[in-house]
């Protein structure tokens, strides 16, 4: 059984290093047996050694990889770096307190967004909501242009606006189609769903109560890396909404309303590797930050989160940069 297992986890890599790629991948899903039984002369001393020479690298590999991460210095109440490969293997790079519940700010609209796209039958990205004077009045301002009350833009248009500029105001309008209440509850559902078991949501927004022990919307940055994961697998659009430098925001007439000439996200010019993420700040939570790359040489990504940082795109650049490294 032990040989068994050992096969089935490095034949496929080693017959891709020995050049037999279509047979690796045909291998992928079947029972060593059945692959043996074709190509019996697969099962040899000389194969045996590869895959151990094989499984030895690998670990190797895996070892020296982490090792760059020992010594980094993050000043962040919590971080977690995760890679995750193909098949969905997660390998924790680097972690500090990333179990530690914690207030996470505009974060949040990363399961606002996730909500919207699980309800597609109630949210066309083309349907339009009319503001709401309870949306306007959310605290925080638009840096480009204010929300007003009676005016009606797209579920499309909303999302670019809290998604690109963290804009409270479209997070809460957002909610209108079905009442904030009912949004809250939801939320919370999909944390739970997702297993998110440190994770809680008191508002669409990620806004904290002037009262510092009020209730607000927390999370650790192990749950958040599990969103940002479950995220990547069932709503990937996501992170390309949270990935565009510039957006322009059309009126119900077509017309131009404004132009989002800058996204929250200030690594976005500064790493190409970078698919999505999402800026959080608020005087509780502190800085946080949210960032998924894609190796280019591979099919693996990595996921980092930043939680209560004072210079959280600078801390998160270390870790970029270990994992560039």
């Amino acid at each position: 059984m032990k040989l068994k297992n050992l096969l089935i986890s490095f034949l496929a890599t080693v017959l891709i290093c020995l050049g037999i790629n279509a047979l690796a991948d045909n291998f992928e899903g079947f029972w060593l047996e059945q692959e043996l039984a074709k190509r019996p002369e697969l099962f040899s001393a000389d194969l045996m050694d590869k895959i151990i020479q094989a499984e030895a690298e690998q670990l190797k590999a895996e070892r020296e990889f982490r090792e760059r991460f020992k010594d980094i210095d993050i000043n962040a109440k919590a971080a977690i770096s995760i890679r995750v490969d193909k098949k969905n293997n997660k390998t924790i790079l680097f972690e500090k307190n990333s179990q530690e519940t914690l207030p996470i700010a505009s974060l949040t609209k990363l399961m606002t967004a996730l909500v919207i796209f699980d309800l597609d039958e109630t949210y066309n990205l083309f349907d339009l909501i009319t503001i709401t004077k309870e949306s306007v009045n959310q605290e925080g301002s638009s840096k480009y242009r204010d929300l007003t009350v009676g005016e009606k833009l797209s579920v499309e248009n909303l999302l670019y606006i809290m998604l690109l500029e963290s804009s409270n105001d479209a997070a809460f309008a957002l909610t209108i189609p079905i009442e904030e209440k009912n949004f809250i509850e939801l939320m919370n559902f999909y944390a739970e769903k997702i297993g998110l078991n440190s994770t809680s949501f008191v508002n669409p927004t990620g806004l904290e109560p002037d009262d510092p022990k009020g209730p607000k919307n927390y999370s650790s940055a192990q749950d958040l890396s599990e969103l940002a994961e479950y995220i990547l697998r069932r709503y990937p659009r996501i992170f390309e909404f949270t990935n565009n430098q510039s957006r322009k925001i059309i009126n119900e007439d077509g017309s131009i309303r404004h132009i989002i000439s800058e996204n929250t996200n200030k690594l976005l010019l500064e790493v190409p590797e970078i698919i999505g993420g999402k800026t959080g700040w608020t005087p509780q939570a502190g800085g946080c930050l949210l960032i998924v790359l894609k190796d280019p040489d591979s099919s693996d990504y990595y996921i980092n989160v930043i939680l209560g940082s004072e210079d959280r795109f600078t801390e998160m650049l270390k870790l970029i940069n270990l994992i560039q490294s």
